[in-house]
C-alpha cells in the first residue's frame, strides 16, 4: 500500500508538471487563454470559451506548484515516520535537503545563461511573455551561478530560470516541516504543532505555499480511505479550484466574495483536493498511476527546471521558421509546442541521468558523511 502511495505521488507529480509546461506554451502562444490581448498574436474564440469555462485547470501552473508542494509534504512526511530511526531520519534529510535542489538547479542557470549568452532567436510576432525569456538586467556567468545557489532559495527570484521561485518554499518548507516533525518525535504530545502552524500559515496569501507542504505532511499522518464518491467530488472540486482566473465567467461569484485573492486562494485550495483525492482513493489512484505517468513524474524536476531553455532554444526558433514559410499562426504555434513538449521530456531524460542523479547522490554522501556514528 505504501509503494502505491508513492508511485501515484510519482504520476501526480508528473501529471502537475505537463501543466506547468502548458501554462508557459499557452502564456507564449495562446494569451487569450489568460485573458492577455494586447499581444500580436491572433485571438482565437475557442481561447475564450476555454478561459471562461471551468475546464482550464489542464494549463495552471500555479496550481501545479501547489500540487508540487502538497506532494513534497507528504513524501517527505512519508520517509521520516517510516525509518527506523526518525531523528536520525530528519537529520540526513536536513543534510541532503539543499544540495539536492540546489545542483539541479544551478546548472539550469548555467545552461540558461550560456543559451542566452550566445543565441538570441526572434521572437517577432510570439507574446511579451516569451519576448522577455533571456532578457536579464546584469547578464553573466557570475549572476547565473549566484541565481541557482543562493539568489533563489533565499529570495525565491531568478532571472536565469523563472521557475526557480519555487525553491525558497521548498527549501525553507523542507526545514519547517523537518522542525515541526522533529519536536512531534521528541514529545508526541507535541503533535498538535503541525495543525496549528498550518492554520496560522493560511491566514497570509503569500504563506500558502509553506501551508501547503503541511497539508501534505498532515494528509500522511492522518491517512484514510476516503469513500468513491467522495474523493470524486473532491477530485472535481480540485480541478474546478485550479481552473481559476479573475476574470473568468466562471469564477465570478468567487471573486466577489474574495477579490483579487481569487486566483491564488483557489489555486492554493485546489493542490490539496486534487492529491488528497487521489492518494486517499484507490480506484482514482490506480486511474492515474501507469507507467507513462510514473515516468514523466520521475522526469518531473529535470523537466520542470530545463523546459524554459527548450522554449528558448527550439520553441521560439522554430515558431519563426514556421511563420516565414507562411504557415497559419494557429498551426505554427501548434507544432512549436508540440516540439517543445517532446523535446523537453528527451533532454529531461538526459539531464535526469547527469544532473539529478548526480545531485541524489551528492547528497547522500554528504548525509552518510555527517551522520555516521
Amino acid at each position: 500500500m505504501i509503494k502505491e502511495k508513492i508511485e501515484s505521488a510519482e504520476a501526480i507529480r508528473g501529471v502537475a508538471c505537463l501543466f506547468v509546461i502548458f501554462s508557459h506554451l499557452s502564456l507564449s502562444f495562446f494569451p487569450s487563454l489568460h485573458y492577455f490581448f494586447n499581444e500580436p498574436t491572433p485571438t482565437q474564440s475557442i481561447e475564450l470559451w476555454i478561459h471562461n469555462s471551468p475546464f482550464a485547470f489542464w494549463y495552471s501552473g500555479t496550481a501545479a506548484v501547489y500540487i508540487f508542494f502538497v506532494l513534497s509534504g507528504f513524501v517527505l512526511t512519508y520517509s521520516i515516520v517510516n525509518s527506523k530511526d526518525p531523528i536520525q531520519k530528519i537529520k540526513a534529510m536536513s543534510l541532503k535537503r539543499y544540495p539536492r535542489l540546489m545542483i539541479p538547479a544551478f546548472v539550469s542557470c548555467i545552461l540558461l545563461w550560456a543559451a542566452y549568452t550566445f543565441f538570441d532567436p526572434d521572437s517577432t510576432g510570439m507574446t511579451s511573455w516569451a519576448s522577455e525569456i533571456g532578457n536579464v538586467t546584469y547578464p553573466s556567468l557570475q549572476h547565473a551561478l549566484y541565481e541557482g545557489s543562493i539568489g533563489s532559495f533565499l529570495f525565491g527570484n531568478s532571472e536565469y530560470n523563472w521557475v526557480l521561485w519555487t525553491m525558497k518554499i521548498e527549501f525553507f518548507g523542507s526545514f519547517g516541516l523537518f522542525f515541526l516533525l522533529y519536536m512531534m518525535e521528541k514529545k508526541k504530545v507535541l503533535y498538535w504543532l503541525i495543525p496549528i502552524a498550518t492554520i496560522a500559515l493560511c491566514f497570509k496569501v503569500d504563506y500558502l505555499g509553506y501551508a501547503a507542504f503541511l497539508i501534505g505532511s498532515l494528509f500522511y499522518l492522518n491517512k484514510k480511505k476516503i469513500p468513491n464518491l467522495v474523493a470524486a467530488a473532491c477530485l472535481i472540486l480540485g480541478l474546478y479550484f485550479a481552473g481559476v482566473h479573475n476574470d473568468s465567467t466562471s469564477y465570478q461569484w468567487f471573486y466577489n466574495l474574495l477579490d483579487d485573492h481569487t486566483y491564488e486562494i483557489l489555486n492554493f485550495l485546489s493542490g490539496p483536493f486534487i492529491v488528497i483525492s487521489i492518494l486517499g482513493n484507490q480506484k482514482l489512484s490506480e486511474m492515474i498511476t501507469n507507467q507513462l505517468t510514473i515516468y514523466l513524474g520521475k522526469l518531473s524536476f529535470s523537466a520542470y527546471l530545463s523546459h524554459l531553455l527548450i522554449l528558448y532554444v527550439v520553441g521560439i526558433p522554430l515558431f519563426g521558421y514556421l511563420t516565414s514559410l507562411e504557415i497559419s499562426y494557429t498551426l505554427a504555434a501548434l507544432m512549436s509546442c508540440i516540439s517543445v513538449l517532446l523535446v523537453t521530456i528527451g533532454f529531461s531524460e538526459i539531464y535526469f541521468r547527469l544532473v539529478d542523479k548526480t545531485a541524489i547522490k551528492v547528497s547522500s554522501k554528504i548525509a552518510n558523511l555527517f551522520t555516521k556514528a
